[in-house]
């Protein structure tokens, strides 16, 4: 008797960025709940999922990307490490796209929060032992800061104490930045609202680009259309949203290819001005690496 798999197989999608190979690794996903989202009741949420031909569910998808290319190997963003139940794939995929963690030699953090940050360590130990790790060093200080812990409820101080955790690992190899260039060919972009200090990467290498624009959108069969949708793990929702607003047109005007660690599989699209909004557009997985 075969027993049924009862989980996704290791998720993977790769795209040549000009001499980068940059690849999707899913985490798995979190049972949210339409609750999370504010501007849009759960109906019409449920609705719009449908009509993207998904099952009306608030699942959230969770990923991170290796970008390898110029003798480097740069891990952007870790999963959940299984916090709460959440994800908890980020292991299986890395190992299916054949890197090991001690050939990763940058780690790019977007944010703090734990399905960013919570596949950096195992019992406070850190998984990337020859890794620098690079952040954005408003982001870092508002994970840092004792007047704001104290200040959340107790519900939110574990999200404090994980990206805590995960920076004290890696505090002899702590790079703060403020953006810019941080490895060749690749730029730290503030996109402030979701977190202080929440952080997109944009990949530029040849005639190629992409930006990669970490929590820009949760739910992007939702929030591309409805960019004035947020969720309630947004610091400042109204940043956020603005954020957003700003980065959808700035992809629809120049074209962008798009990356997102809550894009569902295959976590790479574009984005198309529609009437007076927008729509994104899957990159559909090839069998070709392109």
């Amino acid at each position: 008797m075969t027993d049924q798999p009862d989980v996704q197989a290791p998720s993977l999608n790769r795209r040549k960025v000009g001499d980068f190979v940059v690849t999707y690794l899913s985490d798995g996903f979190l049972d949210g709940s339409f609750s999370y989202l504010q501007g849009i009741d759960a109906h019409d949420a449920a609705s719009m999922l449908e009509a993207a031909h998904r099952p009306p569910l608030p699942h959230i998808s969770i990923a991170s990307f290796v970008v390898q290319g110029g003798g480097r190997t740069i891990l952007i963003d870790s999963g959940t490490g299984g916090f709460s139940g959440w994800g908890g794939r980020f292991p299986v995929a890395l190992a299916a796209a054949g890197v090991e963690p001690d050939s990763v030699d940058t780690i790019l953090i977007s944010h703090g929060h734990v399905d960013h940050v919570g596949g950096l360590t195992l019992y406070g130990q850190p998984l990337f032992k020859n890794a620098d790790v690079v952040v954005n060093d408003t982001e870092l200080k508002f994970w840092r800061d004792d007047t704001i812990m104290n200040s959340v409820g107790e519900d939110a101080k574990p999200f404090f104490v994980a990206a805590r955790t995960a920076f004290d690992a890696y505090e002899s190899r702590l790079r703060p930045v403020s953006g810019g260039e941080v490895v060749p060919g690749i730029s730290l972009v503030p996109l402030p609202g979701h977190t202080p200090g929440h952080s997109g990467f944009h990949i530029s290498s040849g005639k190629d680009n992409l930006l990669i624009w970490t929590d820009i959108v949760h739910m992007a069969d939702i929030q591309v259309a409805r960019p004035e949708v947020t969720i309630g793990f947004d610091v400042d929702p109204d940043q956020a949203r603005a954020t957003r607003m700003k980065v959808l047109d700035q992809a629809a005007s120049d074209r962008l290819l798009i990356a997102g660690m809550h894009l569902n599989m295959p976590g790479f699209m574009t984005i198309e001005r529609r009437g007076n909004g927008y729509a994104k557009v899957d990159m559909p997985w090839t069998p070709a690496l392109l």
